[in-house]
């Protein structure tokens, strides 16, 4: 239930923040003539949403490329980069994104034999759900220069048939390996894909979000992404507040970079980012105990533990704080002893970024660090039922505990980890609420479900916490950012079958309207 305090009837807005906000009334004598009142006939306002968790250029590139996400069999996949290789230019590259072989009735992953007979004159690479692994045919791994006798790198895997024949599968940092070959993306190609990403993303009802983009693309990624934002920002495009973690692969860029300190309306920099481990789809999250379909593996670390723990002493040494990718319960305990370890000076709070398989034991751990949760309530639509074959039923209790997080007091932040999961945060709060997957009717361990306020909560106040801007940003009140996401109905008095269907009918961002839905 929502208290009358938690409501206002009116706002008053100057120069981009909340000059007043209370009753209809008394806002109007604020105002020399009421043409300048807007009246929204019955629609829902709330602080604006923001994604605390999000890629927007690769969210940008899932927007532009060939996208498998939605495709339903394995033989469909195959016709759809059939398809798709017949409208290219000679030798030019295929990326397509987000096959699923978790919805496939035939799970075998792709071969890249398969690949080869449908091109073998364009490099083709297919990149899984959830960008821990990909497919390649045999052009991009000779352009990769890859061979059998490759070693693996730490964190990675490399797929071999029993006779040693590469099947075209990597994982994790072995993604890596064929990444470095892909075509130079240069600043106006990461301009064009941070535009198509933000006008999405304001589309959906979201006034900013944290991303993670720095390290990706290839030589000076850092200096290309960031020129890429600013000048996005600088062309008067549509403003979205940026709030962006640094790879610790491009930690020294940020460091020397003279210009990280000069104040941006719409960019901001934060915590350095790590990854701990990888993800459930290619069992590549690091357990405590072996997959419960596979003895033969608990995972993978990516760092082993006294580089992990040199990571974080250089993060405190320029006093930074952690954003870690920890998805299974040992890669979590392992962390967070660390994060223990060596506190932060930074003003920001570590991120414990998923969080998905939480034991008892790190949620004790994590009582004693001044940590938020960046959480995916769309992982459980997305992991259900198939993640209880991978760890089991007893463990599977313990995953996605947004609830019991909650209670124990650590801030849970709503996300969507774009492009991975959808980026609608109406569809993340249903999850939220639901624990519904896109399998079957059932709700799975609904005892974990947050209440609508909560869920929302964590979209808009909670967002704050992560950012330090908790004075500023995430509520409705006088001297607060005039940021808003306007719906269509009220949350609150809807059935919550029906959270996903709200409709967007506005977002404003410091007062000025960046998206209007089409039928006003």
């Amino acid at each position: 239930m929502v208290d009358f305090e938690d409501t206002v009837e009116a706002i008053v807005i100057e120069s981009g923040n909340i000059l007043y906000a209370g009753n209809r009334q008394e806002a109007e004598s604020y105002i020399e003539s009421t043409d300048k009142i807007i009246d929204l006939q019955g629609a829902t306002v709330f602080p604006g949403f923001v994604d605390n968790h999000v890629h927007l250029v690769w969210l940008g590139e899932k927007l532009d490329r060939l996208d498998l996400s939605g495709i339903q069999s394995r033989q469909a996949v195959l016709e759809a980069i059939e398809k798709k290789v017949k409208t290219l230019q000679p030798g030019e590259w295929l990326i397509a994104e987000g096959f699923n072989d978790n919805q496939w009735d035939d799970t075998r992953i792709i071969d890249r034999l398969e690949l080869d007979a449908i091109s073998t004159k364009h490099p083709i690479v297919l990149t899984r759900v959830c960008r821990h692994a990909l497919v390649a045919n045999q052009l991009a791994i000779t352009l990769a220069g890859i061979t059998r006798e490759t070693p693996t790198p730490i964190g990675g895997y490399i797929g071999k048939d029993d006779s040693g024949r590469l099947t075209g599968y990597f994982k994790d940092t072995a993604q890596e390996l064929i990444k470095r070959s892909e075509p130079e993306k240069d600043v106006a190609y990461l301009k064009r894909m941070i535009g198509l990403s933000i006008d999405h993303l304001v589309s959906k009802g979201l006034v900013g979000g944290d991303t993670e983009d720095l390290s990706y693309f290839g030589p000076e990624s850092y200096k290309k992404v960031t020129a890429a934002f600013k000048a996005h920002i600088q062309e008067n495009r549509t403003p979205f507040k940026t709030h962006a973690l640094v790879h610790h692969d491009v930690l020294t860029d940020y460091l020397s970079d003279p210009s990280k300190s000069q104040a941006l309306s719409y960019y901001t920099f934060g915590a350095m980012k790590i990854f701990v481990d990888g993800a459930f789809g290619g069992r590549t999250a690091w357990l405590n105990a072996p997959y419960s379909d596979d003895d033969t593996t608990s995972g993978l670390y990516i760092h082993e533990e006294a580089e992990l723990e040199a990571l974080i002493k250089t993060a405190r040494k320029h006093h930074l704080a952690l954003a870690a990718h920890t998805i299974g319960d040992r890669a979590i305990e392992t962390l967070v002893k660390l994060l223990k370890q060596y506190p932060s000076t930074s003003s920001l709070p570590d991120r414990v970024i998923h969080a998905s398989l939480v034991s008892d034991k790190a949620i004790g751990l994590m009582q004693d660090v001044p940590i938020v949760l960046d959480v995916q309530p769309l992982f459980v639509s997305s992991d259900f039922p198939w993640i209880i074959d991978r760890v089991g039923e007893k463990r599977a209790r313990q995953l996605y505990r947004f609830n019991t997080l909650t209670q124990s007091g650590i801030p849970i932040l709503g996300s969507s980890d774009g492009p991975i999961e959808d980026v609608s945060p109406l569809k993340g709060i249903a999850a939220f609420v639901n624990r519904r997957p896109i399998y079957d009717e059932k709700s799975y361990t609904k005892e974990e479900a947050l209440t609508v306020y909560q869920a929302i909560e964590s979209y808009t106040k909670k967002s704050a916490i992560a950012t330090h801007t908790e004075a500023t940003r995430g509520q409705i009140k006088t001297g607060y950012a005039a940021d808003f996401t306007i719906l269509a109905a009220n949350p609150f008095h809807v059935n919550t079958d029906d959270l996903a269907d709200i409709a967007v009918d506005m977002t404003i961002i410091d007062g000025n309207i960046v998206y209007r839905h089409p039928a006003l």
